[in-house]
């Protein structure tokens, strides 16, 4: 009888070694080794918890957490996005090309986006769509892009730029970039602008501006947006 209790005690500890168990105060784990969940980006779990940990095996390069690929990357979910989770690594980092001054470059981030012409709304000549807000006086502008992703159609002399709300809408990109030209991101535009200003916080459009007509008279189309920066302080 105590040999078959044992066993069934035996059992059940066995079955619970590898469950998620919720522990509160202090817990010894120095003798334990945790292992993330693994997961792949193409059947990614669908409601992770923020702050989730996955181990994925299907990531473009080592490290980086989108899919595609065949390399491990592990990565914390944000509450909206999958993100590297960075190590404390004991790596040199690279040696200032300067002789004065405090280095003050920071990692340079990017984002990018989409505007369908369905968002082309306006019985106007023009219409800005926001794309930032308040973006610190602090960024230095690594470059900016525009790109005909979906051809353009159903307006005459349809152009975007990239810029500061009102008069200063094409700043960024530095001239009025023509659409209707093609598809597949072989019309683009990229330029490394003079940050705007230096103090404050501003928005960034596009503006989107035809030669006659209304800007809501567009039928098809879809443009990609790319702007990339760092904080300079």
């Amino acid at each position: 009888m105590r040999f078959t209790l044992a066993i069934l005690m035996a059992a059940a500890c066995f079955g619970q070694g590898k469950q998620n168990v919720a522990q509160t105060g202090t817990v010894d784990a120095h003798a334990a080794t945790w292992i993330p969940p693994a997961a792949t980006f193409a059947s990614a779990p669908g409601s992770p918890a923020t702050g989730a940990v996955y181990i994925f095996t299907d990531a473009t390069a080592t490290g980086t957490c989108s899919g595609g690929g065949s390399a491990l990357a592990t990565c914390r979910w944000s509450g909206s996005a999958w993100a590297a989770v960075g190590g404390g690594g004991g790596s040199t980092p690279d040696a200032s090309i300067f002789s004065a001054g405090a280095r003050v470059l920071r990692a340079v981030q990017c984002a990018s986006g989409t505007v369908s012409y369905a968002s082309l709304t306006a019985a106007a000549s023009s219409q800005e769509i926001t794309v930032q807000t308040g973006i610190s006086g602090n960024v230095r502008w690594d470059q900016v892009m525009v790109s005909e992703t979906t051809q353009f159609a159903g307006a005459t002399g349809l152009t975007v730029s990239m810029g500061r709300p009102g008069s200063n809408n094409f700043e960024m990109t530095g001239t009025l970039v023509p659409l209707m030209v093609s598809g597949g991101d072989v019309n683009y535009w990229t330029a490394r602008p003079i940050p705007p200003q230096l103090a404050s916080t501003y928005s960034i459009v596009l503006n989107f501006a035809v030669t006659s007509g209304n800007v809501n008279a567009v039928t098809a189309g879809v443009l990609t947006w790319e702007v990339c920066g760092y904080a300079a302080r």
